[in-house]
């Protein structure tokens, strides 16, 4: 057998190759150091990727589910017409908000056109039957779970008739003792009534339909039924 001869320098360069390898030797790490925290979700395994535990994120504030009112279609991409100032009356603080339905024929349709061409229809109807201001809803949400901006919460609407003051109106497109709203519907609803009551510190229990301020079917059977259920809730 061949022996080797080292000498001190061949020994030194030879740790020196070493650490630049990354192979020095290490003292090896315990493994009695405590588990990371376990997420309380059960966490479905991928068959592709490798599974990774990780904290949960903290759930975002609630403000960042409320929409922001700047979303909703302004008034002016479908009004024929300005307001007739002189018919409108001051708000004043708003500290209910009142749902309704269109109540006239149904709708199916959720384009952005027809959708304009039905709430300038009804604009032109509130101003000749009630001798009203302007159209007499303040939102509309329509079958594609748009807001549409309606009459300026500034003024009083022509939805209730004797509890305009102070009262916000909402009008879902439709006619809802004939058709069910649509999931997208739906979820605006409870989002643009979070944003009423977050804007203006309005409670649950001053959430109504139209049938509970006048006699009317208003907001129809199945809104209705919808709207006993977001209040059971709180509108949460």
């Amino acid at each position: 057998m061949t022996k080797l001869h080292l000498t001190r320098r061949d020994m030194l360069l030879g740790g020196v190759g070493l650490v630049m390898a990354g192979c020095a030797p290490e003292r090896p790490i315990p493994f009695s150091r405590p588990r990371p925290p376990w997420p309380k979700v059960k966490l479905r395994p991928s068959h592709t990727e490798p599974l990774v535990i990780a904290k949960p994120p903290p759930p975002p504030p609630q403000a960042a589910t409320v929409p922001n009112v700047m979303t909703w279609i302004p008034r002016s991409h479908w009004a024929g017409a300005s307001p007739i100032g002189p018919r409108l009356r001051p708000m004043g603080r708003i500290n209910r908000i009142t749902v309704h339905h269109e109540g006239w024929k149904t709708v199916h349709f959720d384009d952005h056109v027809r959708t304009a061409q039905r709430l300038e229809a009804i604009r032109k109807s509130h101003l000749q039957r009630l001798t009203a201001g302007d159209i007499g809803y303040h939102v509309i949400i329509d079958r594609a779970g748009r807001r549409w901006a309606g009459r300026d919460l500034e003024f009083q609407g022509a939805h209730v008739r004797g509890h305009n003051q102070n009262n916000a109106g909402v009008m879902v497109l439709g006619n809802f003792n004939r058709q069910q709203p649509t999931p997208k519907q739906y979820a605006a609803l409870q989002e643009v009534l979070q944003n009423l009551m977050a804007r203006f510190h309005v409670s649950a229990r001053n959430i109504f339909t139209h049938r509970e301020l006048g006699p009317t079917t208003c907001p129809g059977t199945t809104l209705q039924s919808h709207m006993l259920y977001l209040r059971q809730r709180g509108l949460g």
